[in-house]
């Protein structure tokens, strides 16, 4: 098949928009490798006043990374920031490389941020990140559930982790209720919450009602996945359900795809 043809298909399925983005791929991609020899071993980024930096190593052209999430999750990212205080606790439940939990610590002063990251790769990357930024971020490299233990999670790309079962699966990680590690740990709640864990969302915040019960959490952002969900456990239905069931009310931020986000917050008779 030529590359017209497959151009063309692409369009047929997809619309110009899908065409001009693989065109842009395959562009930037043949300058990777003089990017490589070039790129600085970190590199700032801001978002409003917050700014952090960030370990490059797994910055590629043409591949979607983390500076791909800064740009396409700015209003949400600028939208926590504003929610957060200096004093606050903050969770980041998928955490990834830090985006969030480096921006927000920046912003900090006598808070700290607790993150939770469980793909290795990742982990190291939101350490270096960390550490370089000596960000007052405490991590743990497990994944959020409503179980504690091991289960097998599906890796795609850089940003597309996933919990998946038997064989599909390619790496092994912990699980652990948050509960019962704040509980364990003798961790804070947070004050203000961000989750975005690739369907996985509902299991959590299973695992995390008893903390986010506590009338110090007052907001609560979340990506619901919604076709992932079905595959990992729970619903979107079910996880509003959840958030209303804690007194949160909750308000539509946005949508990515099939996936949209939440900003849950605490009603004043909650609190």
């Amino acid at each position: 098949m030529t590359l017209l043809h497959r151009a063309y298909r692409l369009f047929r399925s997809e619309g110009a928009g899908a065409v001009a983005s693989g065109a842009r791929k395959k562009i930037l991609a043949r300058f990777d490798p003089i990017y490589q020899r070039t790129k600085p071993e970190y590199k700032r980024y801001s978002v409003g006043d917050a700014s952090a930096e960030f370990d490059m190593s797994r910055r590629r052209l043409g591949r979607h990374d983390f500076a791909d999430d800064i740009r396409s999750e700015r209003s949400l990212i600028e939208r926590v920031l504003s929610a957060v205080e200096a004093d606050d606790v903050f969770y980041d439940v998928g955490a990834n490389v830090g985006i969030y939990s480096c921006l927000v610590g920046s912003r900090l002063g006598s808070g700290h941020v607790v993150a939770f990251e469980p793909t290795p790769d990742a982990y190291n990357v939101l350490r270096r990140n960390v550490d370089r930024n000596d960000a007052p971020v405490e991590t743990f490299n497990v994944a959020l559930s409503d179980t504690n233990g091991t289960t097998r999670m599906a890796v795609n790309g850089r940003t597309g982790h996933q919990f998946a079962d038997g064989r599909d699966g390619t790496l092994e990680i912990e699980t652990r209720r948050g509960d019962d590690l704040v509980s364990e740990r003798d961790l804070r709640p947070p004050n203000v919450c961000k989750i975005d864990i690739e369907g996985a969302e509902y299991l959590a915040l299973e695992g995390l009602r008893e903390t986010l019960n506590d009338p110090a959490c007052r907001r609560v952002f979340c990506e619901i996945h919604t076709e992932k969900i079905r595959e990992i456990g729970g619903s979107a239905d079910e996880v509003e359900t959840l958030f209303r069931e804690l007194g949160f009310e909750l308000k539509f931020r946005g949508d990515r795809r099939a996936n949209y986000f939440i900003e849950a917050s605490r009603s004043a008779e909650h609190r």
